[in-house]
């Protein structure tokens, strides 16, 4: 199988998804480290057959990120050669890696130091021992202020950019003690960019049985939105700009590799379990660990095209996602037809107080992201399937 990654900017990502152990309420696909310790140089020796089987777009990458898992469980020597190859081309506008707080130290300097890396991603959580040892997670509260205090010390001397993962609405916290976390840190660290999620129950998962069970009772819709409009607050006023549902930054630090995939721009995945968007087709990696180190290269990559239909839908939904919204023109010149034309029949029966809508764009407010998926669905039922030629 051989990608056709065009002529236009594309970016990367890569897939690394050994952990030391699984966290209750994961559903991403990874591998705790009895599964994969003593094979970490194979699952790195893939990756880079794969990247220089590759051939990259002219002036390399746009972005990189690299997510997992922990790739800091490659070491740094390993993710500085995978690095170097993928900078052979060029070097992107931005590469991001993403490490759990147990893993940052400061073996990974040698990564800013010479550059490779410009952003880096902590899954910091929580700043409570009691809510990290119920989710599962490895570190504990004094290894996440380690871990940060590492990361500001790396931004002091190399100017990397430095974002926080933080989830809310978890059993037995309180709003207090949500805010108090984003206290904590922003008291250690600089940090410019915050992912804040609540607690999802991932069928499947250790969570999901255990509320089965009603070992964990989880904050119902009323609570999380309370939770998220507490927390929207707090960081509103310590000078984040909410520019995604989940995500916020300060001076306009946006993590440019995720606004690749809110805006539907192409990405090519690697690794296994890694899905990628290339113009109309999506790509996904179906082998697990074990599999994906054993087969050759480039092999294991499903193709899926998709139709008029379906890529308007999916732009609908990574776009509503921002406050940007929907570019009314480019809207027009991707899918030959009027935003206004399709939609603004069913905007006008919309709550007021869920949107802006001007000549040019159209975009939801705090209120309307509490009820995007009500939104989604309205918006999907309007598209006519004349749309779609097929």
């Amino acid at each position: 199988m051989v990608f056709d990654l065009g002529t236009g900017p594309v970016s990367l990502y890569l897939h690394v998804p050994l952990c030391k152990s699984r966290c209750s309420y994961c559903g991403f696909y990874s591998e705790p480290k009895k599964i994969w310790q003593g094979r970490e140089k194979a699952y790195l020796d893939r990756l880079l057959q794969e990247i220089s089987s590759i051939t990259a777009p002219e002036g390399g990458f746009h972005t990189v990120y690299i997510g997992g898992g922990d790739p800091a469980n490659l070491k740094a020597e390993g993710l500085k050669t995978l690095l170097h190859e993928i900078h052979r081309a060029g070097k992107p506008i931005e590469t991001t890696i993403e490490a759990n707080p147990e893993s940052i130290d400061e073996n990974l300097f040698l990564l800013f130091e010479e550059g490779l890396v410009s952003r880096l991603s902590m899954g910091i959580q929580s700043m409570d021992d009691t809510i990290l040892s119920r989710l599962g997670r490895s570190a504990t509260t004094s290894q996440n202020r380690r871990a940060l205090r590492t990361a500001q010390e790396a931004r002091e001397r190399w100017n990397i950019d430095i974002s926080v993962d933080l989830m809310v609405a978890l059993p037995g916290q309180t709003a207090q003690m949500a805010t108090d976390d984003i206290d904590q840190i922003c008291s250690i660290v600089d940090v410019e960019h915050i992912s804040l999620y609540c607690l999802t129950v991932e069928e499947g998962t250790l969570l999901a049985q255990e509320v089965a069970e009603q070992k964990i009772t989880v904050w119902d819709e009323d609570g999380q939105e309370q939770f998220l409009r507490t927390m929207w607050e707090a960081l509103a006023k310590r000078g984040f700009e909410h520019y995604e549902v989940s995500n916020f930054a300060k001076g306009r630090q946006y993590s440019k590799h995720n606004c690749v995939y809110w805006r539907l721009d192409d990405y090519l995945g690697l690794g296994s379990s890694a899905a990628s968007t290339v113009g109309n087709t999506h790509w996904e990696q179906t082998h697990d660990f074990d599999r994906w180190i054993e087969e050759p290269p480039l092999s294991g990559y499903e193709r899926e095209d998709t139709s008029a239909i379906e890529r308007l839908e999916e732009y609908l939904m990574m776009g509503l996602r921002t406050r940007w919204g929907i570019d009314k023109a480019l809207f027009a010149e991707r899918f030959g037809t009027s935003f206004d034309e399709l939609f603004a029949n069913i905007i006008a029966h919309f709550n007021p107080d869920w949107y802006v809508d001007t000549k040019y764009f159209f975009s939801l407010t705090e209120d309307g992201w509490m009820v995007l998926d009500e939104i989604l669905v309205r918006f999907v039922l309007q598209i006519p399937e004349s749309l779609d030629p097929t």
